[in-house]
């Protein structure tokens, strides 16, 4: 008979991650079942981080030790983000920072729409001629985050693209630490001196 939590585990190992606002049912069984749900993880290699205070939980896979002659193998894979995808990332990391420290905020969710996003990227974007072609490359990153868990479609406006709104997803915080943040904007910035 499987295990209480199973379709938590299962979820986990399929989306790596988990919000308490989008996934209410999975957040529940997590909070009544944390202590089996972590041994299962670790039996594994991996490592469950539960972050109540921004409502996400999300699994990670320490590298192995340099030594070892025996490394495992890894369950969650590294994926490498493109200069647009860490420029991207780089802003609205920061654009969260201002949002939670905003006195105004009534809510800890950050949400933007398309056009709030490109305002805020555009500068830094290598833009060609063709506008259509640079909202379309934009798009493709902002499709790419989503399937970080990074962004989050809340609202999709067909008739105004523009007005599509998304959600910053806490876990940015998670994946762009503010020192990971301060090493991206000293590196986006040698790039862009170097172009």
């Amino acid at each position: 008979m499987p295990a209480p939590y199973a379709s938590l585990i299962i979820k986990l190992l399929q989306t790596h991650a988990l919000y308490f606002e989008d996934d209410l049912q999975y957040w529940q069984q997590l909070q009544e079942h944390e202590v089996p749900v972590r041994a299962y993880f670790e039996q594994i290699g991996v490592s469950l981080d539960l972050n109540r205070a921004d409502g996400y939980a999300r699994l990670t896979q320490p590298d192995p030790a340099e030594d070892d002659p025996t490394p495992p193998r890894r369950l969650l894979r590294k994926v490498g983000l493109s200069y647009e995808q860490s420029l991207l990332c780089v802003v609205l990391r920061e654009w969260l920072e201002e949002h939670e420290a905003s006195a105004q905020t009534t809510t800890r969710r950050l949400f933007a729409t398309r056009a709030e996003i490109r305002e805020r990227v555009e500068l830094f974007f290598e833009q060609p001629t063709n506008r259509k072609a640079w909202l379309s490359k934009l798009d493709t990153v902002v499709e790419k985050l989503e399937a970080h868990g990074l962004l989050k479609t809340h609202h999709r406006d067909e008739a105004q693209p523009d007005q599509t709104k998304y959600e910053v997803k806490a876990l940015l915080k998670a994946k762009v630490s503010l020192e990971k943040l301060e090493e991206f904007k000293e590196k986006l910035q040698r790039h862009a001196e170097s172009v």
